[in-house]
């Protein structure tokens, strides 16, 4: 072979091995942005969804096993009335010289032993004027800026300290 032959040769594999790591380099970064985008539009919608449930004040009621709370919807997301059986909360409370966690459910009627029921929802302190609830409970939205008061109940005796984890039918974390 003649040194032409070897230098022709030699171009030809450098060319095509130039076209490969850029097409290589290209691949990756191509799949680099993707990633880096689905990543930030779920972070986007995992802020819109996730919101947060921020519980402003907790009252124990007289007879010990009862309770009131002011929960504020400080998130993005509107919250249907009809979804509340679709949302958890859990009282964690001093009983007996021990701690008790107790999840709730959502008991409109308070015909369970240990429950919750919603029993307003205000903005700024006054009546709602955006998708109001109706006052059963039976309709209505729970939007952002708004505070929901519930009353729970438990089995035990509730003493302090007492706090209250509550999340949203779409996952909100404890707050």
């Amino acid at each position: 072979m003649s040194s032409l032959g070897v230098i022709a040769t030699s171009a030809i594999f450098m060319v095509v091995a130039l076209v490969s790591i850029s097409s290589f380099t290209g691949i990756i970064l191509l799949n680099y942005n993707l990633l880096k985008n689905s990543i930030s539009l779920a972070s986007a919608e995992g802020a819109l969804a996730g919101g947060r449930l921020k519980v402003n004040s907790i009252q124990i009621l007289p007879d010990n096993r009862s309770l009131e709370a002011l929960i504020l919807n400080d998130g993005a997301e509107k919250i249907r009335v009809r979804d509340f059986e679709k949302m958890d909360l859990i009282i964690v409370y001093g009983s007996g010289g021990g701690v008790e966690a107790e999840w709730l459910p959502y008991d409109p009627g308070e015909e369970l032993e240990a429950g919750w029921r919603p029993l307003n929802i205000t903005y700024e302190g006054s009546g709602e004027l955006l998708n109001p609830a109706s006052p059963d409970f039976s309709s209505g939205i729970w939007d952002p800026g708004e505070v929901l008061a519930i009353r729970a109940w438990t089995r035990s005796e509730i003493r302090e300290p007492v706090k209250l984890i509550i999340v949203s039918p779409r996952g909100v974390g404890p707050c």
